[in-house]
């Protein structure tokens, strides 16, 4: 054996001798290999059995003064500089190219400017492109704090040092610092780790042309599915074998009269028109079904089903049933996924989730945390730097598909991070991802996404940037700009800078969601224990970003309405109903400060929560909740009730802003609507907070609709007074909320707390949401019409 083989040799004998507690010739090999080099270094007494240890193991002790040359990160040895540039070198393969990976380290010891050595680590200088940007960024974002869950992470490190800590945990250190203060002394008190640059202005960009949930224009075919694909899928589809109801077992599954080739093109149209065009995942000008993986087209045609008639969408339901296994047999499913299976999955759990029944919606939780996992161990959540266009003709075709995947890749991981913190903040779950993890930049603009060919991709690059020539980008980075709004500076509207869109904004809004959600579930894991700042303190302030982000929201949404007035396509009532859909949310998120909203359903008379049933102890407990919130908590409650008024007239009831004579609720009932995921649930919760704000009142006044299931005795003349519910949830909602001209105050909203009725109100609700397909949802409806008094019950529409 030579003495290469030595330490083999030892590990191998200590494990024998562990495993079987043989203890004889232990003290025989420890005389043959003694330990004869001492370090020398005074305090350190360590030994090595070979001279080449003892002299690396010295090096440690040196002042060192090998550096990395990309992020300053010092070492006292020169193999370990050369393991860590490799890491670099990886990195940057995963992230597409040269200089564009972000290489998490642990690092506490960084080489300042001067040549001297710093445990913190030194701030880049900024550079012209602007706080926001991916390059004035790149080398300051190194490290994420830890998320939920450390499974699976595949060699990415997120443990924090002291710096690192300082940067990515700011929403707590914000948060904490600012207690006690005014919002101007808190700007001037924030700690140093939020870029001193946030505060520059600079040159905006022109804005770019948008056409929020639609298409700039309508291409005039869509990608074709020809007879080999349809072959293609029908394969998959029969090895899946779905069980398909009214089809007998004789019958082939591909001959089934809705899985013809005119209905799966229709399907995928369906896609594209419908769900791209408000979640902008897949590139549409670079799709062709004939290159596709089936698993992924079959994906994305079930989804488009969902947008069809109702024969189609449980045909689709069907299938979906039985899919996933298909993408886990896949040869190509692997630990280090590609952007297509990553694709798959996450539209097979929107599937599940958003557009079918319960028992879909429940498999998708259960393989979320896989979907979660597997974005952690891509590049998904740090691609900052994206290729650009260039001059000559060929590499430009291949820069435009490369920028494509990294722009669908980025796409896949905020949109993935938008809808785990719907489902965690609107639906009281659990937050698998959080926003601190996502150290990639904004989406691009439409025009530039939605480029037909690399001729007019590279038109809009120049057009949306200001530094269209070279490898800069304008596109903002997630995180600081989420920042922005719990730290906000003296002109530092979101609007005015370079790279947002409508896109963006609406993912700055979830990473404040993800903050708000983060601080709760501190209080919550605290056992009693008061935390640095008070539970209101901190609600206050998120609740302060919020109303920031909306102001930015407003801003931008009615300039943007504007701009396509002025050029001549008046696309005003697009970006007032995109407005009205994403206000909800907002509003959603404010009432969720201020109430427990699954307390709320509890005491509605909800039967399961979060897939479980509810027992009588929990209705005893949510009951008293609900109460006390009500009435000893008034203005928390009277904060979200009066959200809620706002989002019911917002959605059900615009026409009061107006005056306008005609008030109906067909905003919500339209399908571009109803496309969105959240907006019916939103208005779900929205009504139970309303009804519980006046219902759990002590000692309420009994209002007239209270009488409704009384009367019994009339004679049934033909005098009775007919209910108007849309009339009636007018009046509640004007009453709560105010009718444009005149918002209603605190002091109203409390002087009409118990005094008004709500049968009006869920009646109206539960009518438009019967008609949405979806099952949470319909478990919603069961829960509405609970309310509603039994003579009234026969007056719904059978749906």
């Amino acid at each position: 054996m030579d003495l290469q083989d030595e330490p083999r040799a030892d590990a191998i004998h200590v494990a024998r001798q562990t495993g079987s507690g043989a203890t004889d010739g232990s003290g025989a090999r420890k005389s043959q290999n003694p330990k004869r080099f001492q370090c020398t270094h005074p305090g350190c007494n360590k030994r090595f059995t070979r001279m080449e240890h003892m002299q690396r193991h010295s090096l440690n002790h040196t002042a060192g003064d090998s550096a990395c040359p990309r992020c300053s990160a010092t070492f006292k040895r020169p193999d370990l500089l050369d393991r860590h540039m490799n890491r670099h070198r990886q990195r940057d393969q995963e992230a597409g190219g040269p200089g564009c990976g972000t290489l998490d380290t642990r690092k506490r010891s960084w080489k300042a400017p001067d040549g001297s050595v710093v445990q913190k680590r030194p701030r880049p200088e900024a550079g012209p492109t602007g706080p926001w940007t991916a390059s004035g960024f790149d080398s300051s974002i190194q490290v994420v704090s830890p998320p939920v869950s450390d499974e699976g992470r595949s060699g990415h490190q997120y443990q924090l040092g002291a710096d690192n800590e300082e940067y990515f945990d700011g929403a707590f250190n914000v948060l904490d610092a600012r207690q006690g203060s005014s919002a101007a002394n808190a700007r001037n008190d924030a700690p140093s780790n939020i870029h001193p640059d946030l505060t520059q202005s600079y040159h905006a960009a022109p804005r770019s042309p948008e056409r929020p949930l639609s298409m700039l224009s309508v291409p005039e075919t869509l990608p074709q599915i020809d007879p080999a694909v349809r072959e293609q899928l029908l394969a998959v589809i029969e090895a899946a074998n779905p069980s398909i109801p009214d089809q007998s077992s004789d019958s082939p599954i591909r001959d089934h009269p809705l899985l013809s080739l005119n209905s799966l093109q229709s399907w995928l149209d369906l896609y594209f028109t419908q769900f791209n065009t408000a979640y902008p995942l897949i590139h549409l000008p670079t799709f062709n079904p004939s290159q596709l993986e089936p698993l992924l087209l079959l994906s994305i045609i079930l989804l488009g089903a969902t947008y069809s008639d109702k024969n189609a969408h449980q045909l689709a339901v069907c299938i979906h049933d039985v899919i996933r296994p298909s993408i886990f047999a896949h040869a190509g499913f692997s630990p280090r996924p590609e952007l297509w299976t990553l694709q798959t999955i996450l539209l097979v759990e929107c599937f599940g989730k958003s557009r079918a029944g319960q028992k879909q919606h429940d498999m998708s939780h259960l393989f979320h945390g896989l979907l979660i996992n597997l974005i952690r161990r891509s590049d998904c959540q740090s691609i900052a730097n994206v290729p650009v266009p260039t001059q000559d003709a060929a590499a430009q075709e291949k820069a435009w598909r490369h920028w494509a995947e990294a722009e669908q890749k980025k796409r896949l991981a905020l949109l993935c991070f938008m809808w785990d913190t719907q489902h965690a903040v609107l639906f009281c779950q659990s937050l698998c991802m959080s926003a601190f993890e996502l150290r990639c930049a904004m989406p691009c603009s439409q025009s530039v996404w939605e480029a037909p060919h690399p001729e007019a991709w590279a038109s809009a690059w120049q057009q949306s940037s200001s530094y269209p020539t070279t490898s800069k980008s304008t596109v903002p980075l997630f995180l600081p700009m989420v920042k922005s709004y719990l730290t906000p500076t003296p002109g530092g509207s979101a609007s005015h800078h370079d790279g947002i869109n409508a896109l963006s904004l609406v993912l700055a809004l979830h990473g404040l969601m993800s903050v708000s959600w983060d601080m709760q579930r501190r209080d919550q894991t605290s056992l009693g224990v008061n935390s640095i700042i008070g539970t209101t303190s901190w609600k206050d302030l998120i609740s302060k970003a919020y109303d920031r982000w909306k102001v930015d929201f407003d801003q931008y949404c009615q300039e943007a309405a504007a701009a396509s007035a002025e050029s001549g396509e008046d696309k005003s009532s697009e970006w007032a109903t995109f407005a009205a859909a994403y206000g909800t949310i907002y509003h959603s998120a404010q009432a969720l400060l201020y109430m427990d909203f699954l307390d709320i359903q509890i005491y509605a008379g909800a039967r399961h929560i979060l897939g479980r049933p509810v027992q009588q102890q929990d209705y005893v407990r949510s009951s008293k909740v609900v109460k006390r919130w009500a009435a000893n908590g008034r203005e928390r409650a009277a904060t979200a009730a009066w959200h809620a008024a706002r989002m019911l007239r917002d959605v059900m009831a615009p026409n009061i802003k107006t005056n306008q004579a005609e008030s109906t609720g067909t905003r919500l009932a339209d399908a571009t609507h109803t496309s969105l995921f959240h907006v019916p649930w939103c208005l779900y919760l929205a009504s139970l907070a309303c009804w519980a704000f006046h219902h759990a009142k002590q000692g309420r006044k009994r209002s007239e609709e209270d009488n409704h299931d009384q009367d019994d005795d009339s004679d049934g003349s033909d005098d009775e007074m007919v209910w108007d519910s849309q009339r009636e949830m007018e009046a509640l909602v004007v009453g709560m909320a105010g009718s444009g001209k005149a918002e209603s105050s605190m002091r109203d909203i409390l002087a009409s707390q118990g005094r008004r009725g709500t049968n009006g109100l869920v009646w109206v609700v539960a009518d438009v949401l019967s008609k949405v397909r979806w099952g949470i949802v319909h478990g919603g409806v069961v829960v509405l019409r609970g309310l509603v008094p039994m003579r009234l019950i026969n007056q719904y529409e059978t749906t």
